[in-house]
């Protein structure tokens, strides 16, 4: 067994262990799906020493510590954010622009409003023409 696994332990050991209480209030609450759920979670830390992988969850979480560390603390990762962030509202403006302008290129061949029996009713929108165009239909006006 490495020092590494030896000093894991007792985190193992604490994570279990808190598992373990939220598993036993649960099965005092009457809840007892939630219990035998968290009796499981209760393993993990134990699986997790047992194979190796609770190391692996300590040098992933020193990582994400370090490169935020770095974040916070050089500007050229400022500088980076910043060029992310104006990429991003470009990109949405871009989008917005092309959405406004697809509908503009569709108006030449919209269709025109219903011409009713009374004679014809200009229409706001080809929407309410093709309401109104139903309801004339169904006797409804």
């Amino acid at each position: 067994m490495s020092t590494d696994a030896i000093t894991l332990l007792p985190w193992a050991a604490v994570l279990s262990a808190l598992a373990g209480f939220f598993a036993w209030r649960a099965w005092r609450a009457g809840d007892r799906a939630a219990a035998v759920r968290r009796t499981g979670w209760a393993l993990v830390p134990w699986a997790l020493w047992l194979a190796g992988g609770l190391r692996l969850v300590v040098r992933i979480g020193s990582a994400i510590a370090d490169w935020a560390a770095g974040f916070v603390f050089r500007p050229s990762v400022w500088l980076g954010l910043g060029v992310a962030v104006v990429a991003v509202v470009l990109i949405v403006v871009g989008s917005r622009m092309r959405d406004r302008a697809a509908p503009r290129a569709a108006e030449p061949s919209a269709r025109k409003p219903a011409v009713g029996s009374r004679g014809a009713k200009p229409a706001k929108d080809d929407d309410l023409a093709e309401i109104e165009d139903i309801l004339r239909r169904h006797g409804i006006e």
